[in-house]
């Protein structure tokens, strides 16, 4: 009869423990699912580069060698201020010579994209202006 007094004293300890465990737990999760998500997106991809009048640099199977992506990322403390950011992927064994400006403006980037590697520029850095037209010429 004491075994059973015991195990009836430990019962009524322990139920309100795991009680409380999952309370804490529940609420916790749903906390996290409520959580507010931002606004605006982290990055806003923009469009392919304007034509320009250089010609495309081309692999053995004809397929260009610079594989291009841009976006407008805007900084974290303050989300009005974007950096125009053109990423450039050489998927040739051969050194490009490459220099991308803003579309009909001589504010330029030049730098050299090395075979096999990519090369991550900013082009420049702007209050309000989610997005941006480009030009890349390649040598």
């Amino acid at each position: 009869m004491m075994k059973l007094t015991y195990h009836a004293r430990l019962h009524f300890v322990v139920l309100p423990a795991i009680t409380l465990i999952v309370m804490f737990l529940s609420t916790e999760s749903r906390s996290q699912a409520t959580a507010p998500t931002p606004s605006k997106p982290r990055l806003m991809l923009q469009g392919p580069a304007e034509n320009s009048d250089a010609p495309i640099i081309r692999d053995a199977f004809g397929q260009p060698c610079l594989n291009i992506e841009a976006a407008a990322r805007p900084h974290v403390v303050n989300p009005d201020v974007l950096d125009h950011v053109v990423s450039l992927k050489n998927n040739c064994p051969r050194l490009i010579k490459v220099k991308v400006c803003y579309f009909h403006s001589e504010r330029c980037n030049a730098f050299d994209v090395q075979g096999y590697r990519r090369v991550d520029t900013i082009l420049g850095t702007m209050t309000k202006i989610f997005a941006f037209r480009y030009s890349i010429t390649q040598k």
